[in-house]
């Protein structure tokens, strides 16, 4: 049985769609990640899991339960906000105890909670403080704290590290996959951030407009992207998308500048996609005009002028090419994604069936 069953859930706000028909099983341990930019619906569904926000139509299971029209207090989850929604005047473990106190839990209960909580989230040495006296990553680790002491059968984040440093925001990641894998929950975690949900995803639901466009593993959803959409939103450099030509089994994409079509591909004008590392700088490959070099460290991006496609390629570090040089850069056929034009659907390819 799925710990989250979400069923044709659609959330309006009058005339406007907010949320079209979302369907979801999340499994027992699974960490689920909603992903898409601003306004596509994301935040919206968890709020709907939650009960904070009602539901249109449709229907929500925890555990086997329908829950669909019952408080938030009824709906045995747990969320973690954004801006963490701590007490400023209560201490740590005051924080931490509040809900469990409310619910009228004895005492040496919710105190073996919240140690327990704070020994696994390495706080114990902050439960005597108060809010104002903690960093960024002090105040999150509560508020996962807070969560976690209620031990409940769903997990809610809802950008959970949108207010902390790069930096933080990387090691918080590692520990919030770390507290999953301990304590084995079904997780629901909202992020505009497709780093977030490659790094911490079991699965990946991505929404554009209200309507999910995939729902897979990350490596699923980078390596065979359902749409033109997905494919340029995961990625980091995005999927270089380019208006070309099926022609011979060749990707035509200016009078002489072409790249190889996946076997298959039918004649015809195409969305062709290809990552930046599978573009790269090859002896006799099509000419690219540099127009712009990023120096990363191990690796070296270049953007130019492909065939009149501004593009960008990745590679191993190169500081022997300057800007307005030209280099020759090739993909393999295996790299190269086919999409329509109008809709832009993935299209099959013969590897593909």
């Amino acid at each position: 049985m799925a710990e989250v069953s979400i069923r044709k859930m659609r959330k309006t706000f009058g005339k406007v769609v907010a949320v079209e028909g979302v369907d979801l099983e999340v499994a027992k341990g699974e960490l689920i990640v909603l992903l898409g930019p601003s306004g596509c619906g994301k935040s919206t569904t968890l709020r709907m899991v939650a009960g904070l926000e009602s539901i249109s139509s449709g229907q929500l299971l925890i555990e086997g339960r329908d829950v669909t029209s019952l408080e938030p207090k009824d709906r045995d989850i747990a969320m973690v906000f954004q801006n963490y929604a701590l007490y400023p005047h209560k201490t740590i473990h005051a924080n931490m105890a509040f809900g469990l106190k409310m619910r009228g839990m004895p005492a040496a209960e919710i105190a073996r909670r919240v140690d327990d909580a704070a020994r696994m989230l390495d706080i114990t040495h902050l439960l005597d403080r108060k809010p104002g006296q903690l960093s960024g990553g002090q105040m999150q680790r509560v508020a996962l704290g807070r969560a976690l002491v209620r031990d409940p059968a769903v997990f809610l984040l809802d950008e959970p590290l949108s207010n902390l440093d790069a930096k933080l925001r990387a090691r918080m990641r590692e520990e919030i996959a770390l507290l999953q894998r301990r304590i084995g929950k079904a997780m629901l975690y909202v992020t505009h951030d497709q780093t977030e949900a490659m790094t911490l995803a079991d699965r990946i639901v991505i929404m554009r407009d209200g309507k999910v466009q995939q729902i897979g593993s990350p490596l699923e959803v980078y390596d065979r992207p359902a749409n033109a959409f997905v494919a340029g939103f995961i990625g980091s450099p995005e999927m270089n998308l380019i208006e070309a030509e099926v022609a011979g089994g060749r990707l035509v994409l200016s009078d002489g500048v072409y790249l190889p079509a996946p076997s298959g591909a039918a004649d015809g004008p195409v969305l062709a996609g290809v990552r930046p590392e599978a573009l790269v700088p090859t002896p006799g490959g099509a000419s690219l005009q540099v127009q712009g070099i990023e120096q990363l460290g191990s690796q070296t991006l270049f953007i130019g002028d492909l065939g009149g496609h501004r593009v960008r390629s990745m590679t191993g570090r190169r500081d022997d090419i300057a800007i307005n040089e030209t280099i020759t850069v090739a993909a393999p056929e295996a790299a190269i994604h086919l999409f329509d034009r109008d809709s832009g659907e993935r299209l099959a390819t013969a590897g593909e069936g």
